[in-house]
């Protein structure tokens, strides 16, 4: 149950996201359903509040913290967006909200479950800088403050390569398997970003989470 309210509150925040982003798609993605007129602001307002419902509904036992999460997809899509590193920081933080859930349910840290929230979070955090190196033009022409609009593409990357330079050394002591499991993808992504294809970049990211929450998974049965 606790797995079907993460999916609808991440769907949440994603339309939250994409509404609050309306603009700023038309220049960066003018392809995407919402700018190109195939979906209206009306219906995406209709999706995100049943998200809404349905995410606190299937989330009843920490219901504070759904609705917690939920506030502050608001208070980022909204606010924090634009504002350097705190926006990219808060997407990361949200990203550990599943992890978050059996560590409260237990009731006390568990090595594992902090491993791999460290993983998530950092990587979040170096996919999101990288998507604000994509995203630069749009963001700079609605006045949004980015990491990459205020420093420029070679610091925000810096900032990227560190995070996934700390997320090795961490899965290099602590979960070897993950750390072998991983490393070609985010080679790859460094490739690409120095060769300026920043979205096959942040698609390798993804693609690292994705195959090391398997591995995790893998690991902990």
């Amino acid at each position: 149950m606790h797995a079907i309210g993460i999916f609808f509150l991440l769907c949440f925040a994603n339309v939250h996201n994409d509404i609050v982003d309306f603009k700023i798609d038309k220049i960066n993605r003018p392809d995407r359903p919402l700018p190109n007129g195939k979906i209206t602001l009306k219906a995406s307002y209709a999706v995100m509040f049943a998200c809404l419902f349905l995410a606190v509904g299937f989330g009843f036992e920490f219901w504070w913290l759904f609705a917690g999460v939920a506030i502050l997809c608001f208070v980022y899509n909204r606010f924090l967006k634009g504002l350097p590193l705190v926006g990219n920081f808060t997407v990361a933080l949200l990203t550990t909200t599943p992890i978050a859930i059996p560590i409260l349910k237990v009731g006390f840290p568990q090595p594992e479950l902090l491993n791999l929230m460290f993983f998530a979070f950092t990587l979040t955090f170096a996919r999101e800088i990288t998507k604000d190196i994509e995203d630069m033009e749009g963001d700079r022409a609605m006045g949004l403050r980015t990491i990459p609009v205020l420093l420029g593409v070679k610091f925000s990357l810096i900032l990227v390569f560190l995070c996934e330079i700390q997320c090795l050394a961490q899965l290099a002591m602590f979960k070897l398997p993950v750390f072998f499991a991983v490393l070609p993808c985010l080679l790859l992504s460094a490739i690409f970003a120095c060769l300026n294809k920043i979205r096959l970049s942040q698609t390798l990211i993804k693609v690292t989470m994705l195959v090391g929450l398997i591995v995790f998974y893998i690991c902990s049965t």
